[in-house]
C-alpha cells in the first residue's frame, strides 16, 4: 500500500505473528523491519512480502539499508536472507544485540544453519546520517527502550510518519514481559514521543496505521490515560 509518494506499507495478514514492514524509497531505498522467513504456522512471511515489493515495482537488490526497530524475529530473522541475496546493509540499537545473537544460536542449534542477524552499524539516538551529500530526505532516530532494551522509532519528517515498531499501537503498546523489557522505561519512551509534532502517520510494527495528525495526537493521549 503506498501512503505517500516515498512511502509503502506491507501489512501481514496472515494467522501467526509476523510484523508489518515499510519500504521508504528516498534517496535511499531503506526497507523497516523485514520480518520472519517462515512463522510458526509455516506462513512463508518472507515470500509474501518480497511478492508485495515485486508487484510496487521493487527488487530485493534495490534496497540499500535495513533498518530495525528491535531485534526481536518477527521483526529481523529475514534479514539474513536479505543480506545473503543482496548484501544489504543492517542497522539496529546495540542494545537489542544480545536478543539477535541468541535468536541465531537458538536457531543454529534447531535446524542445523546459521542467521547472519548482527547489524553492520549501531543505530543512536539523532539524525540518520544517509551518506548522501546534500540530500533532503530526514530521519531522526528515537531511543525507545521498554519493550526491549533497544527499542528504536524513526521519524520521517518529510513523510510527516512515525515508524513505532512494538513501542506504539492503534489503541494499544508493547508488551514489556520479555526479556530486557522495561514498563517504567516503555511509558518514558511513549511519553517522548507523543509530544513529537507533525505526525500524520503512526506506523507501528503489528496491526494497523493511525492516520491524521489528530487521530495520532489522540491515540498517544489515550494510551497514556489508560496504561500509565
Amino acid at each position: 500500500m503506498k501512503l505517500t509518494d516515498k512511502l509503502y506499507f506491507y501489512p501481514w495478514r496472515g494467522n501467526a505473528n509476523n510484523c508489518n514492514s515499510y519500504l521508504f524509497k528516498g534517496e535511499k531505498t531503506i526497507l523497516f523491519d523485514p520480518g520472519y522467513i517462515v512463522n510458526e504456522f509455516n506462513e512463508a512471511c518472507l515470500e509474501s512480502l518480497v511478492d508485495s515489493l515485486n508487484q510496487d515495482g521493487f527488487d530485493v537488490t534495490d534496497i540499500d539499508l535495513i533498518l530495525c526497530t528491535h531485534g526481536h524475529p518477527d521483526h529481523v530473522e529475514a534479514v539474513s536472507v536479505l543480506r545473503a541475496e543482496s548484501g544489504v546493509t543492517v542497522g539496529m540499537h546495540k542494545d537489542d544485540e544480545f536478543i539477535v545473537e541468541a535468536i541465531a544460536k537458538r536457531h543454529l542449534s534447531n535446524t542445523g544453519d546459521e542467521l547472519n542477524l548482527k547489524p553492520d552499524f549501531y543505530l543512536e539516538e539523532g539524525t540518520l546520517d544517509l551518506g548522501v551529500e546534500g540530500g533532503s530526505d530526514r530521519i531522526e532516530v528515537y531511543h525507545t527502550p521498554g519493550h526491549s532494551p533497544g527499542c528504536v522509532c524513526f521519524h520521517l519528517l518529510n513523510e510527516k510518519a512515525l515508524i513505532s515498531g512494538d513501542t506504539v499501537f492503534d489503541g494499544s503498546i508493547g508488551r514489556s514481559d520479555l526479556p530486557g523489557g522495561d514498563m517504567a522505561a516503555l511509558g518514558q519512551s511513549i511519553e517522548k514521543l507523543s509530544k513529537l509534532e507533525d505526525i500524520e502517520l503512526l506506523l507501528p510494527g503489528h496491526m494497523g496505521i493511525v492516520t491524521q495528525e489528530e487521530n495520532v495526537r489522540r491515540n498517544f493521549e489515550q494510551i497514556k490515560r489508560y496504561f500509565f
